[in-house]
């Protein structure tokens, strides 16, 4: 009897298969959680047939994991135990059923995803597909790769449709240059030509700076201040356990034209806009939900972080997009200006944090980390370094785009996507967002014990990005 082929993983998927946390943070596996909305959910045929063509022959959806090693043990996708179709009554059970799966554990004598097609029955309400899958499989850019051909969009190129740069982009998708005009005297790039041996010096301070805060983020990195929105400094220090509690909550679309609004009056980015506005809901959440005495009262700095999930560039084969299924991510700390009590200046400083992350030395010194802490340390120093790492925010944010466009999902015989949400639980609060069709969909998980009234968030959220548009 002929051996399966055994591959070896990569040193970040296989720590994400092994646990990668202190065993006294009780966490669960690491797992993605994507949720497409329909007014009728495409059949489930129709979405097993797409996965066995497209999916299944991409050897990390067809393999076990098996001590560090991707194993196909399996010579067909099993329909029966990889799909999965049920009616329920309405959305907020749907949400209900995401939220468990993403707390759950696959079954490890299969490869390490499902697929659940939810049809409500409540008139008005949204059906919904989950697409559910461990970690280690891949990270969110990998997933949009490999999804891809499932992406019904109008002239096909589904990543085409996609705001990505470039750089992460396969050559058939990326964009033309922009045509760019001639430095002025006054542009940035010969003012940087013109600047003295301070400047210089000073420059250099900061990048070694910035190099060291990324190589050793987790012992320079301190806890953040105690909050109403955070727990007590005693339970997270050193490591924060997670508790049993998650709650899963969408918070109300934005408008990309409301961004676009923010963006010219302010001259930010998409990523400076949407994390000023989560710093001031949150910052009104504490305030005036939670009747926080330490952002009442202003008189003492605050520290408040957010870890930020930045996916790298990887390399292509046009062929086979599932050859850019991998995990090349970083997890950055931001510092959020949530003590700021004016819009425009929390805007401002957090334009200035996100313009930290894109620093060349920053971004080196927490490769480096990543790398060391992953392929070359013990496990016991990984598990170390992460738990103390992710309990010293209060946040963590992944941003994944889909299509600019409308899309049918899957691409043959399939359904027109009316909406898109991530579901992803952290051991500290974490913000998913995806961006579809003009649309930003963005999503809470915490702890309902610190956002009990989780819509009022949303709905802060919203009115931050109106403020700053105004």
């Amino acid at each position: 009897m002929a051996q399966p082929l055994k591959r070896k993983m990569s040193s970040v998927g296989a720590a994400m298969a092994n646990k990668p946390w202190p065993d006294e943070m009780n966490m669960f596996e690491p797992n993605i959680t994507g949720l497409l909305w329909f007014d009728k959910a495409p059949a489930l045929d129709v979405v097993a047939t797409a996965f066995e063509k497209h999916v299944w022959p991409c050897h990390r959806f067809h393999s076990c994991i098996e001590s560090g090693h991707w194993v196909a043990r399996h010579a067909a996708m099993d329909r029966r135990y990889h799909f999965t179709e049920q009616t329920v009554k309405d959305e907020a059970e749907i949400e209900r059923i995401a939220m468990e799966a993403q707390l759950s554990t696959l079954d490890e004598k299969y490869p390490r995803w499902k697929v659940m097609i939810l049809r409500a029955s409540a008139p008005g309400n949204k059906s919904g597909v989950i697409i559910h899958a461990h970690h280690a499989l891949g990270d969110g850019l990998g997933m949009l790769f490999v999804l891809s051909p499932l992406m019904g969009v109008e002239g096909g190129k589904p990543l085409s449709k996609v705001p990505l740069p470039n750089t992460v982009l396969p050559p058939s998708a990326r964009k033309a240059a922009k045509h760019e005009e001639p430095a002025s005297p006054s542009s940035p790039i010969v003012a940087k030509r013109r600047v003295g041996l301070l400047g210089c010096c000073t420059g250099l301070v900061k990048g070694i700076s910035c190099f060291f805060r990324g190589a050793f983020v987790s012992l320079l990195t301190k806890h953040d201040s105690e909050l109403s929105i955070n727990e007590p400094l005693s339970k997270r220090n050193p490591v924060l356990p997670y508790n049993g509690r998650r709650v899963f909550t969408r918070l109300p679309p934005v408008s990309m034209g409301l961004i676009k609004a923010v963006r010219e009056k302010h001259n930010c980015s998409m990523n400076d806009a949407v994390m000023a506005a989560l710093t001031g809901a949150a910052r009104r959440y504490a305030i005036e939900v939670k009747d926080d005495p330490v952002l009442k009262s202003g008189s003492i700095p605050v520290e408040f972080k957010s870890l930020v999930m930045i996916a790298l560039p990887r390399k292509f084969d046009e062929s086979n997009l599932a050859s850019a299924l991998c995990n090349k991510i970083l997890f950055a700390s931001m510092r959020l200006p949530i003590g700021e009590p004016e819009a425009a200046k929390r805007l401002q400083r957090t334009q200035a944090a996100c313009n930290d992350l894109k620093s060349a030395s920053y971004m080196t010194g927490l490769k480096g980390f990543t790398n060391f802490i992953s392929g070359v340390a013990p496990r016991k120093a990984l598990n170390k370094a992460a738990g103390e790492t992710w309990s010293k925010h209060t946040f963590c944010v992944t941003n994944v785009p889909a299509t600019t466009v409308p899309m049918t999902w899957p691409a043959e015989g399939g359904e027109l996507v009316q909406s898109a949400s991530i579901v992803i639980a952290n051991v500290m609060s974490q913000v998913s967002i995806v961006t579809y069709n003009g649309q930003v969909y963005a999503s809470l998980v915490a702890d309902p014990e610190l956002f009990p009234k989780a819509e009022k968030l949303g709905d802060m959220w919203l009115s931050e990005f109106k403020e700053l548009a105004a």
